[in-house]
């Protein structure tokens, strides 16, 4: 095992794997179906990278790999469910403006 660890290949490497391993399609529900308390649990969940991937690793580069694969997936938990949350909000919104026309239209035709 090499001692020295090369803090840069061993973060791009986790980088890489929670890239991977994060299931974007998950968390893009989770704020669409949980809007802001869906982006609080992106934030607070720290998926653990595979004890496969660390398995006899020297303790520097177990620590440096976990932070930047935490780091990482959280990154990409919390983009993906608020971009859920914002199609909410689009959605809502549009919603609203055609409800505001209908409103307007029926008033119109009432006169």
């Amino acid at each position: 095992m090499e001692m020295n660890v090369n803090r840069q290949q061993v973060e791009i490497d986790a980088e890489r794997d929670a890239q991977s391993d994060t299931n974007k399609i998950l968390w893009f529900v989770v704020g669409l179906a949980l809007n802001i308390v869906g982006i609080l649990i992106a934030y607070i969940y720290q998926q653990a990278p595979p004890a496969t991937r660390t398995f006899e690793k020297t303790q520097e580069y177990v620590v440096f790999y976990t932070e930047s694969y935490k780091s990482t997936t959280r990154n990409i938990q919390v983009k993906f469910a608020v971009i859920g949350f914002l199609v909410v909000l689009a959605l809502m919104f549009i919603f609203v403006l055609i409800y505001i026309a209908l409103i307007f239209t029926m008033y119109s035709n009432i006169r």
